[in-house]
């Protein structure tokens, strides 16, 4: 099992954009931007601590990295019938092409069969 920062690394890897984690100076700005909204007066509960905020940014890389995985599973799925689709019509194409050469030979054997040899007269 794939680390949250190990998840993070390969999202940034693959070129998603990944949240940054809640730094603590971040943190103190939106605690403060919390305290100052009229709403935090309604809701005095609603304290951003560091754990709550790394649990939200976990949840987050989380939900990036299952569809991310999800994504490419789909495409190589894709990739995987595409390639069995070229499989078989190579195969047919082989298949149609010694058809038309064994018909073709068997075309230019029987012309052969009709005509006469040409005897030399030096031979004769």
């Amino acid at each position: 099992m794939l680390t949250i920062d190990q998840k993070e690394a390969i999202l940034r890897w693959a070129g998603v954009s990944t949240p940054a984690f809640p730094s603590p100076g971040v943190l103190w700005r939106q605690q403060r931007q919390h305290d100052a909204a009229p709403s935090s007066r309604t809701n005095p509960h609603a304290v951003l601590d560091p754990g709550t905020a790394a649990k939200q940014w976990a949840h987050a890389i989380n939900t990036l990295f299952v569809a991310y995985s999800a994504a490419r599973a789909a495409r190589s799925l894709r990739k995987a019938e595409e390639a069995r689709q070229l499989s078989v019509l190579r195969q047919l194409q082989c298949h149609a092409g010694a058809d038309t050469e064994t018909g073709n030979a068997a075309a230019s054997g029987a012309r052969k069969v009709r005509r006469p040899r040409r005897r030399s007269h030096a031979m004769g």
